[in-house]
């Protein structure tokens, strides 16, 4: 199992420099302060989840309390996937050959990390895709928004032992289920994270995951030990979950613009300045 190796107070000061260079929009600022940390020899994995991640989780907060705007946490980032890209490449990654695949019950080679259909929150899946390849794994990182017709296209053309789903919002879990499902369908494995799961993965359980993670260590940690899956592909349409199998969840779902203009009209009339936002 991988442990976080450089004393908290370098990652504390790291990430200070890269709050306040982010604050400033100074990309060049921001892309020093994680790069003189790595040349001073923190860990490429120590600076993506304990510098980056949590300022990035900083900046969502800063958001979510109306002290910045969108147009600044877009820009901040815009300048956070850069910085990962910095130093991505300070670590080449594992050259994919021909016909490269896990050996028979050993731990995956290859695996796919994407966001669910809908998911736009796109740099936790990017740390974990970060992650993996430096734990020597291959890795096809597809970003944000992956319909599910073209990710399944994308597993009969690569060889993906073993496919990583993100997403941060809960309203993405029926995509979600959907996308685990027919992953499971093509006879792969999925493990899932993010916040849309939940704190203790619960929503991954009802879905029929494979595997849940609550964070990329754990996750390149799980994905180590190998799938658990059996690799049969699976040909129960409903995953094991009954309200899939009768009309309860296509009324729902056509219900669906109803149902949202009366969560925000209860909104408006309990918090009155959510009716100008």
């Amino acid at each position: 199992m991988n442990t976080r190796t450089t004393p908290s107070t370098d990652l504390a000061a790291t990430r200070r420099r890269l709050w306040e260079a982010l604050g400033a929009r100074d990309e060049a600022a921001a892309t020093a302060a994680v790069l003189d940390a790595h040349d001073e020899g923190a860990p490429a994995e120590d600076l993506l989840l304990d510098v980056i991640g949590p300022v990035q989780a900083r900046l969502g907060g800063e958001w979510a309390a109306g002290r910045i705007g969108v147009a600044q946490e877009h820009a901040a980032t815009a300048i956070q996937d850069r910085v990962v890209a910095a130093l991505a490449h300070r670590t080449p990654a594992p050259a994919a050959e021909p016909g490269d695949r896990r050996t028979p019950g050993g731990p995956p080679r290859r695996v796919t990390v994407a966001c669910v259909d809908g998911e736009w929150h796109a740099l936790p899946a990017r740390l974990l895709a970060e992650v993996l390849r430096g734990r020597g794994f291959v890795v096809d990182y597809l970003g944000a928004h992956v319909p599910t017709p073209h990710l399944i296209a994308h597993l009969h053309q690569t060889g993906t032992d073993v496919v990583a789903l993100s997403s941060s919002l809960p309203v993405r879990l029926p995509t979600a289920h959907a996308a685990v499902s027919a992953v499971q369908a093509v006879g792969l494995p999925v493990l899932v994270g993010g916040a849309a799961f939940g704190p203790d993965g619960r929503y991954a359980r009802l879905l029929g995951a494979d595997g849940w993670a609550p964070d990329a260590r754990a996750a390149a940690d799980l994905l180590a030990e190998g799938p658990r899956h059996s690799g049969e592909p699976r040909t129960d349409p409903a995953g094991g979950l009954s309200h899939l199998s009768d009309q309860e969840y296509t009324l729902v779902t056509r219900a669906r613009p109803q149902l949202v203009r009366h969560v925000l009209q209860g909104l408006e009339d309990t918090v009155p300045a959510m009716a100008s936002y």
